[in-house]
């Protein structure tokens, strides 16, 4: 256990809810999940109006708003859409060119507002999938045996999902199977100092939690790990570390992951 104890210290993870997690674990106790589902708009507009302000906004719902909602463990939650730190920076990225050149995209385990952003910007040429049925998406595809050709799409979107995953290198495998050559993949999981951190002899979820920081964790990558480990899968990869943005609610020091396929050099 004491190994376990170690790599928690190292992650820094923080599990303690707040009161905004509170009330929506309050929320889903009362309300059935069928009616809390098809409020889910109106409830979390209705609980903006306790926001209202010019301080912070959101590029998702692009709101204006008089702070974040802080939860738990550090993360500035968008009091509207509901979006992460994480979710508005990828946005950024995608606006930044990536919607305009990329013809085809698939994104995994999207959440609800970029979905509904990008699918309003690209239609049947943006595909959602989720194997595990969390989020609403258009497929259920394994990333382990993604059922889609090769090379069809020119752009895929996989965040916070290979630490779910104990064969991560096959799932990087197909990842860069089915991208385009020339293509990029977006990658972003937890990450940590040091060397990668994984123990397939922790199942429990009580463990996984303690060891990975989220109970249906298998691993916590440090960025050279990851980069190294999708670089044997044949990606070129660029690390970018981005800087902090308080009105935009972007966190400081995020990694994102840029993986290309490399492009044909044969006629």
């Amino acid at each position: 256990m004491s190994k376990i104890k170690s790599s928690c210290n190292n992650a820094n993870f923080n599990t303690s809810p707040s009161m905004y997690e509170s009330l929506k674990s309050l929320v889903k106790k009362v309300v059935p999940s069928g009616a809390l589902k098809s409020l889910d708009n109106e409830l979390r507009f209705a609980y903006s109006l306790l926001y209202l302000g010019n301080k912070v906004a959101c590029n998702c719902c692009e709101g204006a708003f008089s702070r974040w909602v802080l939860l738990g463990n550090g993360e500035q939650l968008c009091p509207r859409c509901g979006s992460l730190p994480r979710t508005r920076r990828l946005f950024s990225v995608l606006e930044k060119g990536y919607l305009d050149s990329a013809d085809v995209i698939l994104h995994f385990s999207p959440g609800k507002v970029l979905q509904q952003k990008i699918t309003g910007l690209k239609g049947d040429d943006y595909e959602s999938s989720d194997y595990v049925g969390e989020f609403d998406a258009r497929f259920t595809y394994d990333i382990l045996d993604i059922d889609a050709p090769s090379e069809k799409y020119d752009l895929v979107i996989c965040y916070h999902v290979l630490e779910h995953i104990e064969k991560d290198e096959k799932a990087m495998s197909e990842l860069f199977r089915v991208l385009k050559p020339g293509g990029t993949c977006l990658i972003q999981t937890p990450f940590k100092p040091g060397d990668i951190y994984e123990d397939y002899s922790i199942t429990s979820p009580e463990e996984r939690l303690v060891a990975f920081g989220q109970d249906d964790h298998v691993r916590v990558y440090s960025v050279a790990g990851l980069a190294g480990r999708l670089s044997a899968a044949g990606f070129e990869v660029n690390p970018v570390e981005y800087s902090g943005d308080d009105y935009l609610g972007f966190k400081g020091g995020e990694t994102v992951l840029f993986c290309v396929k490399g492009r044909r050099t044969d006629s």
